[in-house]
Formats: structure tokens, sequence, C-alpha cells
């Protein structure tokens, strides 16, 4: 019998890590949900056991699991992978979905630290990095979910802490996401395979919690008049990242790819291409990461 292939999937709570969780439980993969409340993550969890159940689909013990772990704390992150090795035995993919767009900042943690540049750059890395020795074993695969920003990084405020707007930061942060994907497919060749997925405008317009999480002022109207116009229900972006997780293929073969939903992306990209970009920020993020 076939090992269940065990997915991680930070975000998991969200809609696209959502769409992507239940996606994978669908196809019969283990999902293992992160994020930061456990209430949520076992809320998020029972409701894809439900899902199944109605689908008829058989669901045994340990195949919705869960994970806490909170991006924006080093220790938390650290902690977590620790949990995570000791739990899984084999990963074979990891979908980093997990990501913060808080306004009114800076907002500097107690590490000195930017939110939104912490958990949209600084725990995704960090956890990647403690976690692929244990994927190299399964031909691990790193699926990063980005957006099609791009923003240029300023290097004495990588952060964004000294001129801070919301926008330009969270932008930079998305685009250090495509630079470190690219980055890592290249560092890592032959061992894991990374790549980029835009999801394009996901929401669960089902949600009742959707309100709470739209954006102040005129950010927030864009967003509800985007969503009105152009969003998509979460299992357009999850049933493509649960393929590509379960690709049955040689995952080499994708290694570096950039994807927009089920569609792979062949102009190349400005910030997964940029060699230079790519390894100033890896030496940046090693150094402030403390690896």
């Amino acid at each position: 019998m076939a090992q269940k292939q065990t997915t991680l999937i930070a975000g998991a709570t969200g809609n696209i890590g959502g769409g992507a969780a239940l996606a994978l439980a669908r196809r019969g993969a283990r999902a293992v949900l992160l994020g930061r409340k456990p209430e949520t993550l076992e809320a998020r969890a029972d409701s894809i056991r439900v899902a199944l159940s109605e689908a008829q689909i058989a669901c045994e013990d340990g195949d919705i699991a869960t994970l806490v772990v909170d991006f924006s704390d080093m220790e938390s992150v650290r902690l977590a992978a620790a949990e995570a090795l000791d739990r899984f035995p084999s990963i074979h993919g990891l979908v980093l979905s997990s990501v913060a767009l808080v306004q009114g900042g800076p907002h500097v943690l107690p590490s000195g630290h930017e939110l939104m540049f912490a958990t949209n750059v600084m725990g995704p890395f960090l956890f990647t990095q403690l976690l692929l020795a244990r994927m190299q074993q399964s031909d691990g695969l790193v699926l990063h979910v980005v957006a099609p920003f791009y923003e240029e990084l300023d290097w004495q405020d990588l952060e964004s802490i000294r001129n801070h707007r919301t926008t330009t930061a969270f932008n930079r942060t998305k685009t250090c996401d495509r630079a470190v994907a690219g980055e890592l497919s290249r560092r890592c060749a032959g061992r894991i395979s990374s790549v980029a997925f835009d999801p394009t405008f996901v929401i669960d317009k089902s949600d009742p919690e959707l309100r709470k999480r739209w954006p102040s002022g005129f950010m927030g109207l864009y967003w509800r008049v985007m969503a009105g116009l152009f969003a998509k229900p979460p299992a357009v972006a999850g049933d493509p990242i649960a393929d590509l997780m379960l690709l049955d293929r040689d995952r080499s073969a994708i290694n570096g790819a950039l994807f927009k939903l089920d569609r792979r992306v062949e102009k190349p990209d400005a910030a997964m291409n940029d060699e230079a970009l790519g390894t100033k920020l890896w030496d940046e993020l090693v150094r402030t990461t403390g690896l």
C-alpha cells in the first residue's frame, strides 16, 4: 500500500491555505494545518472532516492534523519545526500561504522586527530551512503562495520600519517571497523542489469572519469592490495547489517554476530569476533569523 503523502499547510485557516488543505484531504493526502490559534485550527480541521464525510471519503485518525505556530515569532517557529520533525517521519510537501497585511504600521515586535516582514518572510524562511533535511528524504516540494507585485527592496530599510507605507511594505514582503522561492530552487536543486504559485484573487465569501478581516479606509473599499467583481472561491486555488503537491512524476521538472493557478507561466519572473537579489536576500535572512 502506497504511503500517504504528508503536506504541511501554513495559513490553513485562511482562504487559500484552507482551500488547499481541503483539496489535499479529498485526494487522500495527510493534511497538517498550521496556524496561530488552536481553536481556529481545530474548527477548520473539523470542517474538513465534515466535508469529507459528506462526500463519503474515508478519513483515518491523523489524516487531518494541526500544528500551532506564530510565524512572527522565531522561537515559536523553531518549536513548531521541532514538533513537526518529531510527529511526522516523512514530510513530502510544504505550502507557504500564511500572510499578514496590517495597517497603521510599522508594528515593531519585541524582537525588533516588523510584524508583516516577520510573518510573511522571516518565519516561513526559517521554518522551511529547519525542515529541509527531512523533506529531502521524500523528494519534497515547497510551494510559495505569492502575489503579482514587484516592489524594489530598500536594503537600508528592508523591513520598512523607518519609512513605512502599508501597501509598499506589504508588496516588498511578497517580492521577497518570490525571490526566496527562486533562490531555494537554485540552492536545493536535486534535493527538493521549489515553486511559486499565484492564486489570483481568492476570497471565501461565506466566511462569517470576513468582515473583521477587511482593511479600513480606501484600501478596504478597494478590496470590497475587487471581491465583488473578481474574487474566486478557495477551491479555485486549492485544487491546482493539491495537484502540484501530489504530482506522481519527477518534481524536479517543475523546480523554479511560477504557476498562475493551473497554468505554468513561461515568462521569466523578475524577482525569482534575479540571482543577485536572491543571494543577497537569502544571506540577510540567514542573519536575521539566527540560522
